[in-house]
């Protein structure tokens, strides 16, 4: 007596192993499908998120998602906006200079640009990642917002754009980069054989990258347990800080312009110059990036302009700075000291700011991994390649030696 109809049953054992695995692959398919489509919406809300962040802007744009436009009480006003990108370029130039000149020292483990790089890329996650403390500002229920989004609102701008982007510099990471390829001094060292420049690239940009992102990483964690106390700017108190950081601008830059020409002498004379030329770096870079990166969709051309740029002109500085008069002669190419105060300060305030490492390290996060990996081979590689046809096609035909400020 049959239960059920032969037809029904597998005809053999293995029959039905196959079909219970069959089953449970399905299974195992679909699940991993929705967590895999779960993941990238994620990682798109949080580009999406990054990208919005930016004040520069960055053509990431999906057409999936519909974003909500705050209607706007006034135009942005562009004079707080600049004054806000000439104070943090200032403090942030100072901050650079200041960790460098603290954390190189016989016996560090790292030193140099990178702590400034790390310092900068925690500031821009903690700002990237706010939103509680400018939501008042942008709120158009109860009243009409003062900006369409956090991006426009001068004060954040002078935070990520002026003390982010100057604290940290692109083009003085691949200087670091090329004197380690080259063995330049005050670093140089005897490698095994000449190859081991190679090895020396690798380090530093593995260390400065990583560093960079994982500091920036951590001033996100950092705002995230900031937020929840729900502290926010009111629209009063915003105005207030927004008018006193105008004022601070001012009265600073007027400062810096009086003491560089009254005071003749003296080693600081490398600091004054740096932040007379800090906010115009900052400046430029915040044009190129408005008007540039927009242009071509997952590949930020401003920033790219701005970074490859500002490594070409540090290469002439450096060339002429440390670059030997003659074949065999002592002296550089610019032996006052004066005019190597000069040069100093360029490479410093104006290269530093234009070039930056906090916006390009969030550029990277807003980035999908395709677009964002050749972003970012393209940006190190070029510049780069730059540094070495300018000041190394110098070191190997004449030769470089030590600047004379």
């Amino acid at each position: 007596m049959r239960i059920f109809p032969a037809r029904s049953l597998p005809e053999t054992v293995p029959d039905l192993y196959t079909a219970i695995w069959l089953c449970i692959l399905s299974r195992h398919r679909q699940f991993h499908g929705h967590l895999r489509r779960a993941s990238n919406q994620r990682q798109e809300l949080d580009a999406e998120s990054y990208g919005d962040a930016l004040p520069e802007d960055i053509n990431t744009y999906s057409a999936s998602h519909e974003k909500h436009v705050p209607v706007s009480r006034e135009p942005p006003h562009m004079a707080y906006t600049y004054l806000a990108i000439m104070l943090g370029s200032i403090c942030g130039v100072l901050a650079r200079k200041g960790l460098e000149l603290l954390t190189t020292y016989d016996g560090s483990y790292l030193e140099g640009v990178v702590w400034a790089n790390f310092v900068s890329c925690i500031s821009m996650g903690m700002v990237a990642e706010s939103e509680k403390i400018w939501a008042r500002l942008l709120d158009g229920t109860a009243h009409l917002a003062l900006y369409v989004s956090k991006a426009a609102v001068p004060l954040y701008v002078g935070i990520a754009t002026g003390f982010c982007g100057s604290c940290s510099s692109f083009s003085s990471l691949i200087l670091e980069a090329f004197g380690m390829a080259a063995n330049l001094p005050p670093n140089s060292a005897s490698y095994p054989t000449e190859g081991y420049g190679i090895l020396g690239v690798i380090q530093v940009l593995v260390a400065q990258l990583t560093v960079s992102v994982g500091g920036f990483r951590v001033g996100s964690h950092i705002t995230l347990g900031i937020e929840k106390s729900g502290c926010s700017f009111s629209p009063r108190a915003y105005r207030k800080a927004e008018i006193l950081c105008a004022g601070l601008a001012v009265a600073m830059y007027t400062v810096v312009v009086v003491l560089v020409a009254t005071k003749n002498d003296g080693q600081w004379r490398s600091w004054t110059f740096a932040c007379l030329f800090a906010p115009w770096g900052a400046f430029l870079r915040f044009w190129l990036s408005r008007f540039l990166n927009l242009r071509v969709k997952n590949f930020p051309v401003g920033t790219f302009v701005a970074n490859l740029g500002g490594t070409v002109l540090l290469a002439i500085l450096t060339l002429l700075a440390r670059g030997r008069s003659g074949r065999f002669s002592p002296v550089p190419i610019v032996s006052s000291v004066l005019n190597c105060h000069v040069l100093s300060g360029l490479g410093d305030g104006f290269c530093g700011c234009l070039t930056t490492v906090s916006t390009f390290i969030v550029e990277l996060c807003a980035l999908g991994k395709f677009h964002g990996y050749v972003y970012g081979m393209v940006s190190i590689w070029a510049s780069f390649v730059a540094m070495l046809l300018v000041v190394g096609s110098y070191n190997w035909t004449v030769g470089l030696v030590s600047p004379v400020c």
